[in-house]
């Protein structure tokens, strides 16, 4: 059965004069760059084209998608959709040629595909497309992974996306950027009770102890793409941003309007 859109605005998004002022800069210096999204139908994915199509600093943002997307905001005219098969790496490395810059928000969950599917999606899709994002000569790698990645732990969660993150590092791009987020805040389309009965005290702890427990998904992407238009420092760069440290990159330059 044929999935329904998902329907994507531009609606209560929160860039601000930082992140606009650093778009701006970046379509200066880098023109005719072009941006692909992996797992754009996800609740990070989705807001990470929110924000690449409010930016308006890249000259198309390519979604890689099984479903499709329905966008109605600034810019639409820049966003490509085309269908995605994880496995066909050789047709991965054509359609991802012409693009700078790669984000990539691929995931599920144990709970919903098994632990293999889990697996299969988290390391092995993720893998591969980023594989084909090297050899498409990808400049700029930026993948959402999660808090405590770590490719050593007993947790099939963490070590998968530590095993992700170490492959990944190592495959020779000019610049990988890793965030690991915590617990995410957002209004899923999917009902998950566990996450939602959670969510009540996760968001009164993090009132005291801020920076450690969760991160709203627009958060996430703001920092994903702000990060893209900054001009790295050195290259090869390999780079990676906690929960907290997203978490207050955000806030510090929000109150800088």
């Amino acid at each position: 059965m044929e999935r329904s859109a998902l329907k994507i605005a531009l609606d209560n998004i929160v860039l601000g004069n930082k992140f606009t002022k650093a778009a701006n800069e970046f379509k200066e210096r880098a023109p005719g760059r072009n941006a692909l999204v992996l797992g754009g139908t996800g609740e990070v994915g989705r807001e990470v084209i929110k924000h690449l199509m409010a930016s308006d600093a890249f000259d198309k943002v390519t979604v890689f998608t099984r479903r499709p997307i329905e966008y109605t905001g600034a810019h639409s005219e820049k966003l490509v959709q085309k269908p995605v098969d994880f496995q066909n790496t050789e047709q991965l490395e054509r359609d991802f040629a012409g693009h700078s810059h790669a984000f990539c928000c691929l995931g599920t969950t144990r709970a919903k595909s098994g632990a293999d599917g889990f697996y299969k999606v988290d390391h092995d899709y993720v893998v591969n497309s980023a594989k084909a994002c090297k050899t498409a000569n990808v400049e700029h790698y930026s993948i959402c992974s999660s808090a405590g990645a770590d490719k050593n732990s007993m947790f099939l969660y963490t070590k998968t996306k530590g095993q992700a993150e170490d492959e990944i590092q190592s495959m020779g791009f000019p610049r990988v950027s890793i965030f690991r987020p915590a617990m995410l805040m957002c209004d899923r389309d999917e009902s998950r009770l566990l996450e939602k009965v959670a969510t009540y005290p996760i968001k009164f702890l993090n009132k005291l102890i801020p920076g450690m427990l969760a991160i709203p998904t627009s958060t996430v992407a703001w920092t994903m793409v702000s990060n893209a238009f900054a001009a790295p420092a050195k290259t090869p760069l390999n780079e990676a941003f906690s929960n907290s440290e997203m978490l207050k990159y955000f806030n510090e330059a929000q109150k800088e309007q």
